[in-house]
């Protein structure tokens, strides 16, 4: 009865883990639950963003711009000149504590959704820009 509950066990766990988690899921997948996640919330649905508040990622030349720029926005907080000038008090949260690989998943999801199309960012591009702002 062990044997059965252990081998049991085992493939559930190893259908679990195909089906694909945050670990498991595709790049693009992963991004997507990502945003729903942290972003959603603030910039909405849809990309287009709270009025003059939360600035829109639908059409955003800031998104589909310089990709260590908008790295540096999400990891740091580092505010591209790039964006209107912020009314209100809402500030962009910064991500650092976040993957390379999640971060290149989410910026790669709003580059590639909203009406945007720009080019995949990768997680080493992610891991040279944290590098950088870091220092020596």
């Amino acid at each position: 009865m062990r044997t059965r509950l252990a081998v049991g066990g085992a493939l559930l766990a190893s259908l679990l883990l195909g089906c694909g988690g945050p670990d498991g899921a595709s790049p693009q997948d992963r991004g997507s639950v990502i945003y729903a996640t942290h972003c959603a919330s603030c910039h909405q649905r849809d990309g287009r963003g709270v009025g003059n508040v939360q600035p829109p990622l639908a059409g955003s030349v800031t998104v589909v711009g310089d990709p260590d720029t908008l790295i540096a926005w999400l990891l740091f907080g580092q505010r591209p000149a790039t964006l209107p000038p912020r009314k209100g008090l809402a500030v962009m949260p910064q991500f650092s504590w976040l993957s390379d690989e999640d971060v290149a998943a989410v910026l790669t999801h709003v580059r590639s959704h909203f009406g945007n199309q720009a080019p995949a960012i990768t997680a080493a591009q992610v891991a040279a820009v944290r590098a950088a702002m870091r220092g020596p």
